[in-house]
């Protein structure tokens, strides 16, 4: 246990362990950058050659109308299958089709969400106590830690754009700016579109992370995130705050939280997010995939929806402060996604979204989440596409952990659900970053503080900070 900051005088459970880069971190990222190169000159020339020679393809005029027309019409019939009653648009500019929920399912019943009473709050026998969680935060730092503001949809803040009663919202996909944004090729299976959005992935060498991590079962994970509007990710980049719930191998996964991608928002601004799957890094419906992008996902409440712009709740630099309070929960065999205090919606234990006894099988396995997780994660993350040379696109506010309040993002109040009912607060462990020279975590601190209960700060400015490279 040490001090945090002697100004400060709050106890914490870690060193700041990524404060510095050491000679350890700058060597094995040599190491693998050499190690990298080298598997792509002796085993992946051929392929690498390959896909670059297909991504930038020439096509003609008269091929690119046609694979425009197909992807089209390949929207169109998805969204015929949801019979939309009607559209809105946001001022933000986002596109949403509202739908009669019981379209979603083959029986047109959908499954009842969890209660508000519950979880209840309460240590498990196993729970290692920490004291710290008991402690008071001293005055000096309940002046700088303020409370922050609770961040919204725009729909629940703009009823002139909700759909009819009786109705719930699926988020379209920017048709439009994607076609606008690719003026000379274009995929020849319109499928290909959705997996050029990179997915989160808990454990890849192409990304840059910063965690706080808990293994044990688990049945679901509550927090919140700090949200930040930064400059935008470079490119096909994503930069995202979450919370995953994994188990499994290969691995199966509900991750929530916030992206920002040019695909889900103009201006690559901040969005609500959800994102599953059933088999490591595969893609598809009733696979794994974004929001309702791919099917998977059964929408349930009226102004909360993956894909909203979370556009009006951006912090700033020395200036409010907005969070987005977050939940995974498995209940009652479905594993349910609450944002913006209301439960958004829930990813079935029927694989097509029928009732038990299900005629394709469970979405998930009994290897897998179907009946609990062994493995959460609170992180930042970024994907880099020129790995392992370094990104500039920002994680968290673009600041370093070290700047911590009202200038460096954080997480709190994270809460992991040890039983489908019960929860009790993180209370062990450490922050690790993948490299803390071009982004870092600080804490985990604690408190008993009903707004500070524990947190961590994350972040940074990818390769403009000096010694990322």
């Amino acid at each position: 246990m040490k001090v945090l900051e002697s100004e400060f005088k709050l106890i914490s459970s870690t060193s700041k362990i990524n404060r510095f880069r050491s000679i350890k971190e700058v060597c094995m990222k040599f190491y693998f950058a050499i190690l990298s190169a080298v598997v792509l000159l002796v085993f992946g020339g051929h392929f690498y050659a390959q896909s670059i020679t297909t991504e930038n393809e020439e096509i003609s005029q008269r091929e690119y109308e046609i694979r425009k027309e197909r992807i089209i019409k390949f929207f169109e019939k998805r969204r015929k299958r949801y019979e939309v009653v009607t559209t809105t648009k946001t001022k933000s500019g986002q596109i949403v089709d509202w739908i009669k929920p019981e379209r979603q399912t083959p029986d047109g019943k959908l499954e009842k969400a969890p209660p508000r009473n519950l979880p209840e709050i309460t240590k498990s026998k196993d729970e290692v106590e920490n004291p710290y969680l008991e402690t008071k935060l001293p005055d000096r730092l309940k002046e700088v830690l303020g409370k922050d503001e609770v961040a919204r949809t725009e729909l629940q803040l703009d009823q002139s754009v909700l759909g009819p009663k009786g109705t719930v919202p699926i988020v379209r996909f920017d048709l439009d700016s994607y076609l606008k944004a690719n003026p000379n090729y274009l995929p020849k299976d319109p499928m290909e579109i959705f997996s050029k959005v990179p997915p989160p992935a808990p454990a890849s060498n192409d990304r840059y992370y910063a965690v706080w991590q808990r293994f044990g079962d688990v049945y679901g994970g509550i927090g919140r995130i700090n949200i930040w509007n930064t400059t935008g990710p470079v490119g096909n980049e994503t930069s995202i705050a979450q919370v995953a719930i994994i188990r499994g191998s290969p691995m199966q996964a509900i991750e929530a939280g916030k992206i920002e991608h040019a695909s889900f928002a103009p201006s690559k601004r901040p969005t609500l997010f959800t994102y599953f799957r059933t088999n490591g890094s595969a893609r598809g419906d009733w696979v794994a995939g974004y929001n309702a992008l791919v099917d998977g996902w059964i929408q349930v409440s009226r102004t909360v929806a993956p894909g909203m712009s979370l556009v009006p709740w951006e912090s700033s630099t020395n200036g409010p402060q907005y969070s987005l309070d977050v939940e995974v929960r498995l209940w009652q065999g479905n594993w349910w996604v609450r944002a913006a205090g209301e439960w958004a919606g829930y990813y079935p234990y029927c694989k097509g979204g029928d009732a038990p006894p299900c005629d394709e099988g469970t979405l998930f396995s009994a290897a897998g989440i179907r009946d609990k997780a062994n493995r959460s994660d609170w992180y930042g993350e970024v994907f880099d596409s020129s790995a392992p040379a370094a990104t500039s696109t920002d994680m968290g506010s673009g600041a370093f952990a070290n700047q911590r309040w009202r200038r460096a993002a954080y997480f709190r109040n994270i809460l992991y659900t040890w039983s489908p009912t019960q929860a009790w607060w993180w209370g062990s462990g450490s922050i690790s970053a993948t490299d803390s020279a071009c982004y870092s975590g600080d804490g985990p601190y604690y408190s008993s503080d009903p707004n500070w209960r524990n947190w961590f700060y994350y972040g940074g400015p990818g390769k403009e900070a000096a010694g990322c490279f």
